[in-house]
């Protein structure tokens, strides 16, 4: 649905990943580092054999990613997560798990899996892109909302907050909130920057963000999340199409060295459109 990323990018990248992890799995070995305590917030996008994609997740991958993380940690809802930061010690082993843009292959292929193995996840949905060739609408949501799925936004029509001005930026967070809220009649506390990177959203970002209401704020910068860490800029760990090999590897803090290439190096990054 959404491929066209340079083959060459998509080759260096996913090699550049494991090279990562392999030299995070190695210092762990060694016992320089360990797994790190905290909440980790895992984020998919699209749940598709889409070989173009290097966001799509295989469905079969993706359903024994979710099969290792209900047998090995504790899953815990987005919600539930942040109420554990503000109030207790790091929790050992936590998972929350979130994916983003709402996508149709959402409803098909990741909520199924996600119903019979009773896993809590959080749905971040652009309003306007709802109803669109590709895109859940509004009954599909409705219906993922009703299977106890926590929906949040995405920004109005996913654009990068950093680049827009004061009343562009007032749009996309309020405006958005209000449509979910008046759709879905549910209410939205959570909030994740389009894009995410470094370039995506700034102090004036989260300002607006706090001021409309909500709670907490994802980025797409990889990490875990300790007590005392900044609700408005909350790490999250990215999982893409050739990260099968090295998924075990991610969930103990091999790959958490790619938050300097996301805060200081976002322009190799994928983006989708």
């Amino acid at each position: 649905m959404r491929g066209g990323t340079p083959l060459l990018k998509r080759f260096t990248k996913r090699w550049t990943r494991r090279l990562v992890a392999a030299g995070g799995r190695c210092l762990h070995r060694l016992g320089a580092t360990h797994p790190p305590s905290g909440v980790r917030i895992l984020t998919y996008h699209r749940i598709a054999a889409d070989p173009l994609d290097p966001f799509a997740v295989d469905p079969a991958e993706f359903s024994r990613q979710m099969q290792f993380l209900l047998a090995g940690f504790r899953m815990v809802s987005l919600e539930e997560a942040i109420s554990e930061l503000e109030s207790s010690s790091d929790p050992p082993g936590t998972i929350a798990l979130t994916i983003d843009d709402g996508t149709r292959d959402f409803v098909t292929d990741g909520l199924p899996t996600i119903r019979r193995l009773g896993l809590p996840a959080t749905l971040f949905v652009s309003p306007l892109k709802v109803g669109m060739p590709g895109f859940l609408d509004w009954d599909e949501l409705c219906e993922i909302r009703d299977a106890g799925i926590s929906v949040g936004s995405h920004g109005l029509d996913h654009q990068s907050f950093g680049k827009l001005s004061g009343g562009e930026l007032q749009d996309q967070v309020y405006r958005s909130r209000q449509m979910l809220e008046d759709r879905l009649g549910i209410r939205v506390t959570c909030l994740a920057y389009p894009f995410g990177t470094s370039r995506d959203f700034n102090a004036t970002v989260k300002e607006e963000v706090r001021r409309a209401g909500y709670q907490f704020a994802c980025t797409a910068i990889n990490g875990v999340n300790r007590r005392g860490v900044d609700l408005l800029e909350l790490k999250r760990t990215k999982i893409e199409q050739g990260d099968g090999p090295i998924f075990e590897w991610t969930l103990q803090g091999c790959l958490d060295g790619w938050e300097f290439i996301d805060r200081h190096l976002s322009l190799l990054q994928n983006r989708y459109p």
